[in-house]
């Protein structure tokens, strides 16, 4: 059986692992030349005229795009944006060949316009914001193209086939995820003094020192710490190294920008608890064997010095 997760010259680690595989574009050495975008089309039109659909917006590269929910005000999806969706693809005759449903309706995540994701399921999720819900009509040379695939649930889907996804965005850069995880852990851990940035930082002060040299971009400052994934687990901290301050430039860029903002509420001789969302630690990378690809990050801070 072919995998859309790992399909044969395609090999794509998804966010979720297995949870987004048939999102993934198949194809074949040995297609037929063969124009299929206006066949394509064709059947598409008839489509939409069986089902008295008049709302498709259909863009220059063939998809069709069918708002059902839209949500003007808020964020747009752009190219670079780690997203989370879930959805139900089908052939057009309603044959379910995947879904997140099939999956707990656990969310698939990929970095928009950066993954090997179908093409025509990322131009359509261009033209959505964070919460919006659409149809998306997909031509199969932005689908599977000569190569089809089976799907999660062991459908064909066979070469050629223009397919159909319900698909709705509910999350940016893991940012909704992430505070629902902050906020479980601030609840659990009785911790009421948490301060919650903008960015989606959460600031916890532990030791004050309000005589204490501030720490502002452009100074160079020397932190202890402790760092823990949100299950407890320490990844890396001083104490590792002989309690040896780790110093870096403020502002530089230098370290994650959870670290860069969160050591700037500081000043010397205080402590606090900098709790990170993903975004603003190592996002969808991970770091090494030891953190996690968009793992929220606590850690357990002391200035020692600003200079």
């Amino acid at each position: 059986m072919k995998s859309f997760f790992a399909a044969t010259r395609f090999r794509l680690l998804f966010l979720l692992l297995a949870t987004a595989g048939l999102l993934t574009t198949a194809c074949s050495k040995d297609e037929a030349p063969i124009d299929y975008a206006p066949i394509d089309d064709a059947i598409i039109t008839k489509y939409l005229a069986d089902k008295a659909i008049t709302t498709a917006q259909k863009q220059p590269s063939g998809l069709y795009f069918i708002p059902t929910t839209t949500n003007a005000n808020a964020k747009l999806a752009t190219v670079g944006t780690n997203i989370s969706i879930r959805y139900t693809a089908t052939l057009l005759d309603g044959t379910v060949f995947d879904a997140t449903s099939l999956r707990n309706n656990t969310p698939a995540s990929f970095v928009l316009g950066k993954s090997n994701v179908l093409y025509g399921l990322q131009e359509g999720i261009l033209l959505m914001h964070l919460g919006d819900k659409a149809t998306l009509l997909i031509p199969s040379g932005l689908a599977y193209g000569g190569g089809g695939t089976t799907g999660q649930n062991g459908t064909v889907v066979p070469p050629n086939t223009v397919v159909r996804f319900e698909v709705e965005v509910v999350d940016f850069n893991f940012a909704a995820t992430d505070d629902a995880i902050i906020t479980a852990y601030l609840t659990s851990a009785s911790i009421t003094t948490a301060q919650k940035q903008t960015s989606g930082l959460y600031y916890v002060p532990v030791t004050a020192n309000s005589s204490g040299t501030q720490a502002t971009a452009g100074k160079t400052v020397s932190v202890l710490y402790t760092g823990r994934l949100m299950d407890g687990t320490v990844f890396d901290a001083t104490s590792l190294r002989n309690n040896t301050p780790f110093s870096f430039l403020l502002g530089s860029g230098s370290v994650i920008k959870g670290w860069d903002e969160g050591i700037a509420l500081m000043r010397k001789g205080e402590k606090a608890i900098l709790i990170i969302p993903s975004a603003l630690a190592y996002g969808p990378s991970g770091s090494g064997t030891t953190i996690p690809a968009n793992a929220v990050l606590r850690f357990e801070v002391e200035v020692v010095d600003v200079k």
